[in-house]
């Protein structure tokens, strides 16, 4: 192996400083490469019948890919038989035999070339095999010295390879996710693997390279775990069902590696997972990706979706901890017999890079053993968190660090006391005086008692920050945390204050924190975190931080220093990256921060003491000296000269410079890299000594020798004498730029102004690219475009001749006349459009029929119906001609691969022309996101209008910008407000989003009308604030307009209203407005049933609306049902009808006794239904919950239980929006 990279790596000739030569390998490189292979075998098989030494093997794959394609077959035999007769053959003498086999002339320059490898260890010792579990995030990167005097390679091997090394205890570097997959790896004997769609560098991706390479894991197990990669879609989870339930897979360990994307997915199968009594893990990386792509650092909500499920959820907040709480999650699972949710962030501690503290596996599968022997029998959650507690305690002494289920710090007189989950823990540091931090490390299950015990009595204020994204509604932990309270034994309870910052994560800082709590403080319970204006952090005296900004060819330099720093100099380090991947060339800015103390703490977001710029180009997009402090050194990548900076960089740059006195040095890589023919690993070198040199002193000779003990070499001289020429040469290229005084006195004018407003941080996006540490960051690819499914992206401007070619000659060009979704959309018509509220009425309530027959169409109780709605003719043909467009422009547009289909199926296109595609596909009238603004800006010929648009996008924007958005302005509304902003219109349909489907719930049931279908739909109308313009619903615009006979595609999507099992199980519905609409069909199917014979249990409807006469939807048929006897109990609201407001909530109150009887009497075990607005759904839960107190005679805390566990059981299902 070690031979054929070296054939690889010499043919390639990244480094060749020999043109020539150069030229003469490029020109047949394939042919050079097969000649030495074949020279090569014959050689090897002509002393394959002789005992080959090692140090025989080891300089034969020595021999350069030029000097062995060259050899004859006489050579080639003289070779082989020098090889033999010699007894130990050193590099001398194999250099004495190829002069004498070869006679070429002597090249005096040196040629280097490289490659990279990805490698997994495996160390065996006597009897045992002692794993040794490398990353497969570790790139080796391989630089090959060819001196063609002799013909001889010098092979120098860095390895940046993370991972924990199995036997060792002690400090290792390794990434958050590295640490979660080697404990599950260890610990499993099959791995669900979910991946992550914003980061290539998933959860889950170095598992399946160790499975891949037979690597073994801890349990003893003969084979090597088996690791499956699945999809995220609809229903997941569904193979890990099928392990839990097999026979095969009862005795095996299970866990999963997931994104939070996932568990969305997952929840139905979830619980039932979770009652099946297995120990499953689940390690879940939580993640948000906003509509413009960018990642929200601080959004748990996907994952914590499933905290109903009965899962159990522990949480990490940094590497360390991902380990640590990894084996917790396993023993828990182990100990128990219940699945559990590890939750880290996978938004910085699982790409983080740490020197963390580890334990040899076999002590960590003992511990395991241990808690299973053990075998917890537990009956309520208090006694459940007793019992965990109880295995955090005992593992404290394996991991030398002790957990518990609520972890208070500060003081123990604290008046305000900050519960944090998730990133929020990491910054929760010196919030002020008399302000303590509860972090809670074990969510599920939630023990009231354990939680109160952790607040210090003296507690006035709570302030519940929480990784959640929603604006509106209350978070899931502000609710837990509120109603633990209502066992408070304290003098007074204190006041509750929410703080969800799923939107700020890129904020979060322990500086935002901490102004975010002094002003939770001041507040009277209500908090605008947008408001919230972070503090400075400050680094601890004994921690450098250095800032680089990288680009994918550029990213290993920072990686390569943190190794050093970490493995040659003995610092504590911590490597932190974001990336911009919206770029043409994505941009990285790695943090990395070391020091000599093993106890200090690091802080994110404090200022830097150097920069390293690799690309000057990122000047103009970011704020790069707002993040250094004052007097640091600031390294720039670029071919200018003293006065040529002048020239190149802004004004707001330069008085930014002199105003924090930066000293600024400019180096020219390109000009080093052409002198010693360098790319590749050669420019990561290059870099690494640049760094060195540039930045402190003390750290220069130490770090020297750290690069040259990290290498593998066989000629170390040769090496030492490349690092010493690099070294010499960045003495010359490097430029000190003197402090120009006059920089202070720069008048900035207002384009100035707005360059200062600059981010100074990258907001991370979606990662297009690998982690720094990955092998295949620096790879290229073909430029092949991929379209996901339901994606809608320009292919090109066709011709009439050909779209009519394509009609006229179907079968040539296997042309099909089919729905944009085939497989999953219907083509139905409308058999009826009745309006149901007066004319006069200021709300359009209408019904509408499909005609399905003959469609395939099928559809269960409670489904919703997609429309694939249009938008207005007129206005589609009224902004065409504003673009200076036909509307019969034909396009052809790619269409989407289905993800289901086999490997190799080929893309399809559509052709429509420009008016089809505006009008039916793309959302032309939709609410443009940032991301559309951004892709305007370079086709904006004006300048004021492309200044315009960077500003709406700039932090300074963003109030503007929202009231853009509260005004609803449209994609089209842009356009026209920026007319130099034209692009082609192949550039527009691929910038402009597809119209996406509207659902609604079906108000029908298919046994009582089998050939058609029904909804209930409210027009939806209003007034734009600032223009008063009339503004309408995309779709209900469509249906209104709808005549019997168009025709309309829709499709079918599940949903969880479902009736229950038994037609003889009471049913509770609760519908306001349209949210009657599944009640209808509910009522239907009950009536279906009851006409088949089948006797049918009783079903309660409480509706409400705002008054009899206008929105009594359905009011006869539910008359007519009530009078049969079929609706048993019809309880109307109707809010406005009476001088006090009637809702439904205080219907379902007066009804406390039949509610009890039909929900909790387990010979009924009714069905509870709610549907429509969410701002009831509160009151509904309280009325169900006073209800259960009354009829039970217990108190709140137990009626809410009742109610969970019917949430558990579907038997309490909301459907609100």
């Amino acid at each position: 192996m070690l031979t054929v990279l070296h054939t690889l790596a010499n043919s390639v000739g990244l480094f060749n400083k020999n043109s020539a030569t150069s030229a003469a390998t490029a020109a047949n490189p394939s042919q050079t490469i097969n000649k030495a292979l074949q020279n090569l075998h014959l050689v090897r098989k002509i002393i394959l019948s002789q005992n080959l030494e090692e140090s025989q093997e080891q300089l034969l794959g020595q021999i350069s890919v030029s000097a062995l394609a060259s050899l004859s077959y006489d050579q080639l035999q003289d070779l082989a038989n020098a090889l033999i007769a010699t007894i130990t053959t050193s590099t001398k003498e194999l250099t004495h035999i190829l002069t004498q086999l070869r006679s070429s002339t002597a090249v005096e320059k040196t040629i280097i070339t490289t490659t990279t490898t990805r490698t997994t260890s495996k160390t065996v010792t006597g009897d045992d095999d002692n794993v040794s579990i490398t990353s497969s995030e570790g790139p080796s990167s391989t630089v090959t010295v060819v001196d063609e005097n002799d013909h001889l390679s010098l092979s120098v091997q860095s390895v940046l390879s993370l991972g924990i090394q199995t036997e060792t205890n002690g400090l290792q570097l390794t990434s958050g996710n590295l640490a979660v997959e080697h404990v599950a790896y260890s610990l499993s004997d099959l791995v669900f693997v979910y991946p992550s769609t914003s980061s290539q560098s998933y959860l889950g991706h170095a598992s399946e390279q160790w499975s891949k390479a037979g690597v073994a894991n801890a349990t003893g197990a003969v084979l090597a775990p088996q690791v499956l990669k699945m999809s995220t879609r609809a229903n997941a989870a569904s193979a890990i069902l099928g392990a839990v339930t097999s026979q095969e897979a009862k005795n095996s360990s299970l866990s999963a590696l997931a994104s939070s994307a996932a568990i969305v997915n997952m929840i139905p199968n979830l619980y039932q997972i979770a009652q099946s009594s297995t120990p499953i893990v689940f390690h879940v990386a939580a993640e948000s990706v906003d509509a413009d792509l960018n990642v929200l650092r601080g959004d748990y909500s996907d994952v914590l979706v499933a905290r109903e499920t009965g899962l159990l959820y522990l949480t990490s907040n940094s590497v360390q901890e991902a380990y640590d709480v990894s084996i917790l999650a396993h023993a828990i699972a182990s100990s128990t017999s219940q699945s559990i949710i590890h939750i880290l962030d996978g938004v910085q501690t699982s790409q983080q890079v740490e020197a963390i503290k580890t334990v040899k596996d076999q002590d960590v599968a003992a511990f395991i053993k241990h808690e299973r022997n053990k075998s917890v029998l537990v009956q309520d959650e208090d006694s459940l968190v007793t019992a965990i507690e109880g295995i955090f305690d005992r593992a404290a002494t394996l991991l030398d660090r002790r957990y518990k289920a609520f972890e208070y710090t500060g003081p123990e007189n604290a008046e305000t006391v900050v519960v944090v989950l998730g990133p929020a823990n990491s910054v929760a540091k010196n919030l002020g005086d008399k302000v303590g931090v509860l972090n809670i490390r074990l969510y599920r299950p939630w023990s009231f008692s354990h939680f109160l015990k952790a607040i210090p009595s003296t507690a006035k204020k709570v302030i519940v920050v929480e990784p959640v994204a929603n604006a509106v509604a209350h978070g899931p932990i502000f609710l837990d945390v509120s109603a633990s309270f209502n066992l408070w034994t304290g003098a007074k309870r204190p006041t509750v204050i929410n703080a969800k910052y799923g939107l700020h994560g890129s904020s979060l800082s322990q500086g935002w924190l901490k102004a975010l709590v002094h002003q939770a403080i001041g507040s009277q319970g209500k908090l605008d975190l947008a408001t919230v204006v972070a503090e400075a952090d400050q680094l601890q005296e004994e921690v450098k931080q250095v800032i680089f900004w990288e680009t994918t060819a550029s990213a290993s330099v920072s990686a390569h220093v943190a190794r050093h720093f970490h493995s040659a100099l003995g610092h504590r380090v911590q490597h932190s990256s974001s990336v911009n991947s919206f770029r043409h060339t994505a941009v990285i800015e790695t943090r990395l921060q070391f020091s000599k103390s093993q106890a200090v703490e690091f802080v994110n977001s404090a200022l830097g003491d150097y920069a390293f710029v690799q690309d000057v180009s990122v000047l103009a997009e970011y704020n790069i000296v707002d993040s250094l402090r004052s007097g640091a050194v600031l390294l720039l990548n670029a071919p200018w000269s003293v006065e040529e900076l002048e020239t190149k960089t802004s004004a707001a740059f330069r008085h930014a410079l002199g105003a924090k006195q930066i000293q600024v040095l400019l180096i020219d890589f390109a000009n080093v890299t052409k002198q010693f023919g360098l790319s590749g690993a050669g420019e990561t070198l290059l870099g690494q000594i640049t760094f060195l040199k540039t930045h402190s002193s003390n750290l220069r000779e130490a770090a020297f020798d750290a690069i040259e003990h990290q290498y593998e070499t066989s000629n170390s001289k040769l090496f030492k004498d490349l690092i010493l020429n690099l070294v010499e040469q960045v003495d010359k290229e490097v430029i000190e730029v003197p402090q120009n005084p006059n920089w202070l006195a720069i008048t900035l004018e207002e384009a100035d102004q707005a360059a200062l407003a600059l981010p100074k941080h990258v907001q991370p996006t979606v990662r297009a690219i690998a982690n720094a540490f990955d092998g295949s960051l620096a790879s290229t690819a073909a430029d092949v475009q991929v379209v996901e499914e339901g994606e809608v992206a320009l292919g090109k401007i066709s011709s009439w001749h050909k779209a009519a070619w394509q009609l006229m000659f179907s079968q040539a060009y296997d042309t099909k006349h089919t729905l944009s979704d085939e497989d999953h959309s219907y083509l139905v018509s409308v058999s009826e459009n009745r309006r149901l509220t007066p004319t006069t009425y200021d709300r359009n309530v209408f019904h509408l029929e499909f005609d399905t027959t003959g469609t395939g169409l099928r559809y269960e109780i409670g489904d919703a119906l997609g429309i694939h709605g249009w938008n207005d003719t007129q206005e589609v043909l009224d902004f065409i001609e504003f673009y200076g467009e036909k509307p019969d422009t034909v396009v052809l547009v790619p269409r989407a691969v289905p993800k289901n289909a086999p490997e190799g199926t080929q893309a399809r296109h559509q052709t429509n022309t420009f008016l089809q595609i505006l009008q039916q596909t793309l959302d032309l009238f939709g609410r443009p996101s940032k991301r559309f603004y951004a892709d305007l800006i370079p086709y904006a010929t004006n300048s004021s209008e492309k200044e315009r648009l960077a500003y709406l996008i700039s932090p300074e924007g963003a109030e503007e910008f929202k009231a853009r958005v509260d005004e609803t302005l449209t994609h089209a509304d842009v356009l026209r407000e920026f007319p130099s902003a034209h692009p082609s219109t192949p550039q527009l349909i691929n910038m402009l989003p597809p119209i996406k489907p509207r659902h609604y719930s079906i108000a029908s049931s298919q046994k009582a009308h089998p050939n058609s279908v029904h909804l209930l739909v409210v027009a939806v109308e209003w007034t734009a604030p600032i223009s008063a313009k009339a503004r309408f619903g995309q779709c209900t615009r469509y249906l209104t307009s709808l005549g019997v006979g168009a025709k309309v595609t829709v499709s079918i999507k599940s949903s969880v209203m479902k009736l229950p099992t038994s037609p003889h199980q009471p049913v509770i519905m609760a519908g306001l407005g349209t949210g009657m609409a599944p009640f209808r069909a509910f009522i239907q199917e009950r009536a279906w049933q009851k006409s088949q014979g089948i006797e049918v249990g009783p079903m309660v409807l409480y509706f409400g609306s705002r008054n009899r006469s206008n929105e009594y939807l359905y009011g006869e048929e539910l008359e007519a049902y009530h009078a049969d006897g079929l609706l048993t109990h019809l309880r109307l609201a109707f809010s406005r009808d009476q001088r006090e407001k009637v809702y439904i909530q205080q219907k379902m109150a007066e009804d406390g006794t039949l509610l009890h009887k039909y929900l909790l009497d387990s010979k009924l075990n009714g069905h509870f239904y709610l549907c429509g607005p969410t701002w009831p759904a509160g009151d509904v839960k309280d009325a169900i919950v006073q209800s259960f107190m009354d009829g039970e005679s217990c108190a709140v805390v137990d009626a809410n239980r009742i109610v969970n566990k019917l949430k558990e059981e579907e038997r309490y299902v909301l459907e609100v929006y």
